[in-house]
């Protein structure tokens, strides 16, 4: 199962439980470029600079805490994650 936010897929997706972090991607190539979103997860941009996946950080307290993860796209559509509870409660604890 993969993530979606807002009109973007991402069926490359890992779960660090230990450091709490999802990382999605569109494809496995490299990312070449990270900037920070306004809520503290990270964009990720591949080698000709187009947005390709997000690491998003805290997910199961941001889930335990809201309800939801939310994330603010480059383009500003502010959306909720779609797939996050999926993805962290299925983890190996």
């Amino acid at each position: 199962m993969g993530l979606r936010v807002g009109r973007h897929n991402f069926t490359y997706v890992t779960y660090d439980a230990s450091s709490d972090v999802i990382y999605a991607k569109r494809d496995a190539g490299p990312s070449a470029r990270r900037q920070p979103s306004p809520e503290n997860h990270v964009w990720l941009f591949d080698a000709d600079d187009r947005f390709h996946g997000v690491a998003l950080m805290e997910p199961r307290e941001r889930l335990e805490r809201d309800g939801a993860v939310y994330l603010t796209l480059p383009s500003g559509e502010h959306e909720r994650v779609a797939g996050v509870e999926f993805t962290v409660r299925g983890a190996s604890p």
